[in-house]
């Protein structure tokens, strides 16, 4: 936060104090000697602080950074009138051999807040990690037993023990694969046919042909699309947005819990449902996130390749995405 604005100034001399400011409460203090000539520079701040007070007053329904902009002028305006002071040595009064300091008070409190921001920085750099899990752990595995030989979101099989290792395959979070030239924008762990969503609640994932702890916004290069589903018989693409879905997706749970109500869907439209890589792409949705790893999506019943999704109407796939997106994580 930053700091408040001034209250007073309190010059110090060996004689008497001299008080000048506004509203504000902080408190600088400097020590120096008067004369008749530093005591008209002092008149003169203070009508420009004064001056500076009455231009805040009338601003004072203004937000927060405009205040804090004028409050700051105040410091800045006090601050160079002592400079000025502090620069007046011997002659006037003030005894020979006499040199006159100004002690002038800086912010400490926003240098640590600045220190503070830049470690806070340096943390969110790296990745947090599962509870109890080693930074080689999470890189090499092994990955919790619900994963050993779970499916992916494109319905391949997990072997432990025909896995390559992250730097085999340049393994990295999405930002930094954007400076891969192997990297094609929209593609991420979350749409990867390979990729094997979060089955414990610790916001991680596995992958079938790479080993240790997997973020649906990760990226490596064996990334491969899942495959378009064939549009089922007796339908056109252009009715799938709003066809009837099948028996068996009805009313069905999804992958999160949730049971579909035909009678209360949104319409793909109104979600902007799309692919989810080009909505990465395009920055609709940022990475990590595909109706694969959706707490909504309703994972293929009956062989088609389709799902369906407890929130929108019509076929939806694996590899869709919509505004109404909710992590798997959540309902874990």
């Amino acid at each position: 936060m930053p700091p408040p604005p001034f209250n007073e100034i309190v010059v110090l001399s060996a004689r008497s104090p001299h008080v000048f400011g506004s509203r504000h409460p902080h408190v600088l203090r400097t020590n120096f000697s008067l004369d008749g000539n530093n005591t008209l520079l002092i008149c003169v701040c203070l009508s420009n602080v004064l001056s500076m007070r009455d231009r805040d007053s009338r601003v004072s329904e203004r937000s927060e950074s405009t205040y804090d902009f004028w409050s700051r002028r105040h410091y800045v305006i006090a601050t160079v009138g002592i400079a000025a002071l502090s620069g007046c040595t011997g002659g006037g009064g003030g005894g020979e051999g006499e040199t006159e300091t100004a002690d002038q008070t800086t912010e400490p409190t926003r240098e640590v807040e600045e220190d503070e921001d830049d470690e806070e920085d340096e943390d969110d750099e790296h990745e947090e990690l599962p509870e109890g899990v080693s930074q080689e752990e999470f890189d090499r595995g092994p990955v919790p037993d619900v994963y050993a030989s779970a499916t992916s979101i494109g319905g391949e099989r997990r072997n432990p023990d025909a896995l390559l290792t992250k730097s085999d395959v340049q393994f990295s979070e999405y930002d930094e694969a954007l400076e891969n030239s192997a990297h094609q924008p929209g593609r991420c762990c979350a749409n990867c046919h390979e990729y094997i969503i979060d089955m414990n609640g610790d916001e991680f994932g596995a992958c079938v042909a790479v080993e240790g702890y997997i973020d649906g916004a990760d990226w490596c290069t064996v990334w491969e699309e899942l495959p378009e589903p064939n549009v089922p018989e007796g339908l056109s693409e252009a009715e799938l947005p709003t066809a009837e879905v099948p028996e068996a997706y009805r009313t069905a749970s999804s992958q999160g819990g949730e049971e579909r109500v035909p009678d209360d869907l949104f319409t793909q439209e109104e979600v902007m449902l799309t692919e989810s890589v080009d909505a990465i792409a395009e920055g609709t949705a940022p990475p990590g996130q595909s109706c694969g790893n959706c707490a909504e999506f309703i994972p293929d019943q009956n062989d088609d390749s389709w799902g369906a999704c407890a929130k929108v109407e019509g076929y939806v796939a694996v590899e869709d995405w919509c505004t109404v997106w909710e992590h798997i994580t959540e309902e874990l």
